[in-house]
Formats: C-alpha cells, structure tokens, sequence
C-alpha cells in the first residue's frame, strides 16, 4: 500500500509521509531502495523530494549511487528547497570528507537562488554556515564570508555574513 501511494497518490504530503514510513519501516525490501531513488529524481512535489533525499542519506549512505546523486542536485535540481536538504545530508553525513569544503564553497558562491518569501532556505546560506562550523580556520572561510557580507545578491544572507563575520574576527 505505501508503495502504490508514493507511486500514484495525487496528495504531495501523503507521497512524503509513506516515503518516510517505507523507508524507515521496510529498509530491506528490495523495492525501497529504487522506489527513493526515482522520487528523489521525478517526484514533482519537493517535499516528496526532500523526504527521500533524507531518507537516503541516513539510511543508505553506503550506497554507490547515493553520494553522487546528492552532489547531482546540489548543482543542478530546479528546487532550492531540494538543493538545500541535499546540500545539508551532504554537510552531515560526509562532513570529513576532504572534497567537502570546494562542494560547499562552490555551492556558496555559485547557487543560483533568488530570494521570493523572506522564511525560505537560501543554499548559499546553508552552504556558508556549514563551511563556518565545519572549517573556522580554512584559509578561505574568512575571505569567503567577507566576499558573502559585501557581494551577496541576497539582503538576508547578506546580513548573516555581516553578523558572522563581527563574531569570526572577534574569535580568530
């Protein structure tokens, strides 16, 4: 039944809560695994989308295809919401890897988010306060946050790298 409801049910929030109750309840049915992997890629709801990405990364971070699927729609999904969760499961679940700090970096300066409603998740942000905690003495962290402070399309993300930025040089 969950799997014929995130496949056909016409409700996004009923697709995102048996994503969620399939893949935490049935972790070994074979039929799992694929079923979150094709939401993550053509569920047409982000939420759907958001869920499953969470999903995959907790649950089957040693998958082969899980890593690189992340990376993929940190670069190109439509959804800023999608590149936000997988950009934060990359940020949790691979935070020692010494690839990180560019992906993040990248992603800073690079996504193409524009702001619409002020509560929304800017990837630009969520890139920059990971590359905050994660790498406070990187030799690019405080160029980077000044670059962010002075030269951010965004008002908002703006007003973070001026704030953090106040906080960083008093620490450092």
């Amino acid at each position: 039944m969950l799997k014929q409801l995130i496949q056909s049910d016409v409700h996004g929030n009923v697709r995102h809560s048996a994503v969620q109750e399939l893949a935490r309840g049935w972790k070994k049915d074979p039929d799992t695994l694929p079923l979150l992997k094709q939401r993550v890629q053509s569920d047409d709801n982000g939420n759907v989308r958001r869920a499953a990405i969470q999903e995959l990364a907790e649950g089957w971070k040693k998958d082969p295809d899980t890593l690189p699927l992340l990376k993929q729609l940190i670069q190109s999904d439509d959804d800023k919401f999608v590149r936000s969760a997988a950009l934060q499961e990359l940020a949790r679940g691979w935070k020692d890897e010494p690839w990180l700090f560019e992906l993040l970096y990248n992603c800073a300066i690079n996504d193409l988010f524009q702001r619409q409603d002020n509560w929304e998740d800017n990837p630009r942000q969520i890139a920059l306060e990971r590359i905050i905690k994660l790498y406070p003495d990187h030799p690019k962290t405080l160029t980077l946050l000044r670059d962010r402070a002075e030269n951010d399309t965004d008002e908002k993300l703006r007003e973070f790298a001026q704030k953090k930025l106040k906080q960083f040089t008093q620490n450092h």
